[in-house]
């Protein structure tokens, strides 16, 4: 029996294995597709796992992403590609001697409580015991599409079946969505389609990737806001913004309602220069589809070719039970969006959407993890009604909705953790043990 067997070999799960594996215990990782990398390890299908495409850049710079004591190569772009990413979470595992411990073309189908741990069924009939499950498989690979009225007759899908921007070449493209995919889908079509609109409910802040002295945005907001009182942070995050970018208006954006971080920040600079040429235009919400026409909101309609529906994605773990798979309506007995309040022995890892970097917020996440197998770390004993606080203070701090439920505050988040971890260190006998024997 194995002491953890977690479900991914994406940033998440590699993350998991480095740190438990530091703490001496037995890990195996199950990954259904050939090499690491999660969403990162581009694949040309539709229907496949990842939701890269071939243009698709990180949109947290490489020094507020790198793992602890793993840095990202001087030589690379402060914005690394997709197929960057890949490789240096490739290096990560190699050099962690992390792939010993992953078997590949493994597809968890189901995940059983037992009265020892678990029990993990493959799709090819395999059977895995283990104390401890560690749910890492993800949360940007099943679309969430939404409905209207009437319908589309022209082409349609989700953003997770966009691979290149050939796709869109002399189209009239209509992308429901600003976020950040949709951002860059919008971009690239710019270059290729006939016309490009984006269709929004509501404004959103938009930073741009570069700050002052050509610093990174999120370096920038590291060195000099992150450290300030939340007060402070807040106030000259958005002096800050005002300054960089200007009123939305001016680009044609509705002007967001909303403070900043309260939903997930929109990181794009080059959609800001598309739409103050002219070449993007800023739609209102979809009322209703009608042929090959959309009509908005606002009373305006439009005639399109493609529909892209960059509408997010829906959190599952198909091979949970379903009592603590982790939705929405479910979030409020999940402590530090890591430990199940209901089943002790699952943690989640990377069930976060943060205003930066998941994969060391993930690693964090784990050392805390393998503290608590250790026995180094307890629960808090008011842990349901500390659980309960942190609910309630998170909706009204973050948008109240499936898609912003994950949300957490980069700094703050992490700055928690690092003070858990500093105060329960592992036995001094784990400690010392080498973790990659």
């Amino acid at each position: 029996m194995w002491d953890v067997i977690i479900v991914g070999a994406g940033p998440s799960g590699l993350a998991g294995i480095r740190k438990l594996r530091e703490a001496g215990l037995s890990v195996l990782a199950l990954e259904k597709r050939h090499d690491v990398g999660g969403v990162w390890l581009y694949e040309d299908d539709p229907e496949g796992h990842s939701s890269a495409y071939q243009t698709l850049t990180m949109i947290t710079s490489k020094v507020c992403s790198q793992f602890e004591g793993f840095p990202f190569p001087k030589e690379w772009p402060d914005y690394v590609p997709y197929y960057l990413a890949q490789a240096y979470l490739r290096r990560y595992a190699e050099h962690f001697r992390l792939i010993d411990h992953i078997r590949f073309h493994t597809e968890v189908q189901r995940a059983t409580p037992t009265s020892e741990g678990w029990e993990v069924t493959t799709s090819a009939g395999e059977t895995f015991h283990c104390r401890y499950l560690v749910a890492a498989s993800g949360h940007h690979w099943k679309p969430y599409l939404p409905s209207y009225p009437g319908t589309f007759e022209g082409e349609s899908y989700h953003s997770h079946a966009y691979k290149r921007p050939i796709q869109l070449r002399d189209r009239r493209v209509l992308v429901v969505g600003v976020g950040n995919s949709g951002a860059d889908i919008a971009v690239d079509a710019v270059r290729v389609a006939r016309s490009v609109d984006i269709s929004t409910r509501r404004g959103y802040h938009i930073l741009p990737k570069f700050a002052f002295f050509g610093l990174p945005t999120d370096e920038l907001y590291r060195r000099a806001l992150a450290p300030l009182p939340k007060p402070m942070r807040r106030f000259f995050s958005n002096l800050t913004l005002r300054i960089m970018v200007g009123p939305l208006e001016r680009y044609g954006m509705p002007k967001p309602t909303h403070p900043l971080f309260y939903t997930h920040p929109l990181m794009n600079s080059e959609l800001l220069y598309h739409l103050r040429h002219g070449k993007v235009r800023i739609r209102a919400g979809i009322d209703r589809l009608e042929g090959n026409r959309v009509y908005f909101t606002d009373g305006s309609w439009g005639e399109y070719d493609t529909i892209v529906w960059a509408t997010g994605y829906e959190v599952d773990f198909p091979y949970l039970p379903s009592a603590v798979i982790p939705t929405y309506e479910k979030a409020e007995r999940i402590y530090l969006h890591i430990f199940h309040l209901d089943e002790p022995r699952l943690f989640y890892l990377g069930l976060i959407q943060p205003n930066g970097c998941i994969w060391n917020l993930s690693e964090k996440q784990a050392a805390l993890v393998a503290r608590y197998i250790t026995g180094a770390y307890r629960l808090p004993p008011d842990v349901e009604s500390q659980t309960k606080r942190y609910w309630q203070e998170h909706r009204q701090r973050f948008a109240d909705s499936p898609r912003h439920v994950w949300e957490v505050e980069w700094y703050e988040y992490a700055d928690t953790l690092d003070k858990l971890i500093r105060k329960h260190p592992l036995p001094r006998a784990l400690h010392q043990a080498s973790a990659y024997a």
